[in-house]
């Protein structure tokens, strides 16, 4: 049982909490419930609900299973860490668990592939030796004098200290979860890695279950495109640049398509032009890939013309000033938004309207 009491909407103080801190140590915080609300946040004296609680005593539940995947991913981070610093001098800066991986920082930028392979599979050895993990309490001023550690205890730190030691391989101040035995792990891979910060790698890794269900989802993609292309695993990249070349290929067909019938089109619209009050106009709104390259094809040193697909529309011409027919028609239309040059502009309709009314206020536009 534990006491709540509410300090906000949905937010409860616990002053015995039971529940492991967000953030706290970088390691992701307890999920579980309250009675039957959901715990969405948990804080150092704090949760935050899903639903409302009356101040009381309640039963909760802590989510065992969401614990045991922490603990591995944590673990799994003690275990990257000392190898890279044993191996290869590296050091950890930074660290941060999130829901989908985690992640860790070490101090260079300059780590080549080699070494990246060599740290995964000394994590998977460690992983395959079935180590005990221990768990050591020291006093404050025990702590401090210990020497040779991968990261000393910080000063501010006070009261006993728990230690996280991982025989022959790492020896660490932690307060968060770990698994009993390396064996528990079951598998760490790295999906990911950048420089950051300019002198930083950062890793992406999962353990656990969170590696075994990445490796299944990959699995059946690659089974998929297998079926796809028709071809064995190892042809995939193969296949996928062959299509991509091949597509390619149709897409500037197409292009080279388009401008041809874009020409023959901008002949037939120059023969069948608006003329309103002495501007000879052409509006052509029917499909989108021919507004955007009709332009080339029509003869702006005798025509304006109108281009665009639903609510986005371009006006083009050499002999009408486009600045000023534009700015006409958004003065009188607070719906309606552009600007652009004398030669060039646009124009973004902010609701629906029909052919018949846009060229209404494009003549509107005209007449000022």
């Amino acid at each position: 049982m534990i006491k709540i009491n509410k300090i906000s909407e949905l937010k409860y103080e616990l002053k015995e909490n039971p529940f492991y801190a967000d953030g706290k140590g970088g390691q992701l915080g307890d999920r579980g419930t309250i009675s039957d609300a959901n715990v969405m946040e948990v804080g150092e004296e704090y949760v935050i609900l899903d639903r409302t609680l009356e101040d009381g005593e309640y039963e909760y539940k802590i989510d065992e299973k969401r614990r045991l995947d922490i603990s591995k991913q944590h673990t799994a981070q003690h275990i990257f860490s000392a190898l890279a610093y044993n191996k290869f001098n590296l050091n950890t800066v930074g660290f941060r668990m999130a829901e989908e991986y985690t992640t860790v920082d070490l101090d260079s930028k300059a780590i080549t592939k080699d070494i990246i392979k060599e740290l995964e599979d000394s994590v998977n050895e460690v992983i395959s030796q079935d180590i005990r993990i221990e768990e050591l309490i020291y006093s404050n001023e025990e702590a401090h004098k210990l020497e040779n550690l991968r990261k000393q205890v910080k000063e501010k730190i006070k009261g006993d200290v728990r230690f996280i030691k991982i025989p022959d391989i790492d020896i660490c101040a932690c307060a968060g979860f770990h698994v009993e035995r390396t064996s528990e792990i079951k598998i760490f891979k790295i999906i990911n890695y950048e420089v950051v910060k300019g002198n930083y790698t950062r890793f992406y890794f999962l353990a656990g279950d969170r590696a075994r269900k990445d490796y299944e989802q990959k699995h059946n993609i690659t089974k998929n495109l297998t079926n796809i292309f028709s071809c064995k695993t190892e042809e995939i990249l193969e296949m996928i640049n062959k299509n991509m070349l091949e597509k390619d290929s149709l897409e500037q067909n197409y292009k080279n398509l388009l401008n041809i019938y874009a020409g023959v089109l901008a002949k037939n619209l120059e023969k069948n032009y608006q003329d309103y009050k002495g501007v000879k106009f052409i509006f052509y709104n029917e499909d989108k890939n021919i507004a955007e390259v009709i332009g080339r094809h029509i003869d702006l040193d005798n025509f304006l013309l109108i281009s665009g697909y639903e609510n986005n529309y371009a006006f083009i011409s050499h002999i009408v000033d486009c600045q000023k027919l534009i700015r006409n028609i958004t003065k009188n239309c607070s719906d309606i938004k552009g600007g652009g040059s004398r030669q060039k502009g646009n124009i973004k309709l902010m609701k629906n309207y029909t052919k018949e009314e846009i060229l209404e206020i494009i003549k509107r536009g005209i007449d000022e």
